[in-house]
């Protein structure tokens, strides 16, 4: 049996964690925004149930930004488990803290379908070209 030694520092080869994003809303509250991985998407969706999970409106307007809450300021907030902490988080957030975070997902979007759409436009042209 061969064991090989790789010379890359352990904190190397662990993945970076995300960029936390916040967003400051019309009350001047300053919202952490997490990225939900795998995991933390399905949970939300069992914390949900079944029939609200099938909602998009409800799952993309409402139930995803506010399980993305990490801190408001100073306070801390983990992932929802259930449909009561869900809806405290959309009560503490208002209509300010989710038209913050709705604001700030859909110019996100935004950005990004432009970017697609400069990358499409310039391939089309490369293969004009060619």
């Amino acid at each position: 049996m061969v064991l090989k030694v790789h010379d890359t520092p352990q904190e190397a080869a662990k993945p970076a964690a995300p960029a936390k994003e916040t967003v400051t809303d019309s009350k001047g509250r300053v919202i952490t925004l997490r990225q939900l991985d795998p995991l933390q998407q399905g949970r939300l969706v069992i914390a949900v149930g079944g029939d609200a999970a099938a909602n998009s409106t409800y799952m993309n307007g409402f139930a995803l930004p506010a399980a993305m809450v990490e801190y408001i300021d100073e306070d801390y907030y983990g992932l929802p488990r259930t449909i009561r902490e869900l809806e405290g988080m959309l009560t503490i957030l208002g209509t300010e803290g989710m038209t913050a975070i709705n604001l700030h997902m859909l110019a996100k979007f935004e950005a990004m379908k432009e970017e697609a759409d400069k990358a499409a436009q310039s391939a089309e042209q490369a293969a004009a070209k060619n």
